[in-house]
């Protein structure tokens, strides 16, 4: 499933319920950090394989999702590279 067949999926699952989607530091498949000219750009890419999905009164899980890629800025790039647990890989 993509993210947003996920999506749908979980609030079929769960009628009337807040359901809260959230890609974390555990869900990156890649990071794309973009030069043009030597200088970084203002947008980077993203690319994430799993979405965290919370339902309340639930642990949250972790779900397999097709590649779905976003774009950042350089420092949101900056802060998934500091949180990286190299063991956690």
């Amino acid at each position: 499933m993509n993210f947003f067949q996920t999506q749908d999926f979980f609030k079929k699952m769960y009628p009337n319920t807040l359901i809260t989607f959230e890609f974390d530091i555990k869900c990156i498949r890649t990071m794309e950090i973009i030069h043009t000219d030597g200088k970084a750009n203002p947008v980077h890419h993203l690319e994430y394989n799993k979405v965290k999905v919370s339902v309340p009164g639930k642990e949250p899980m972790y779900v397999d999702i097709q590649p779905h890629r976003m774009c950042c800025d350089l420092n949101t790039v900056k802060e998934h590279i500091k949180n990286i647990d190299p063991l956690d890989q």
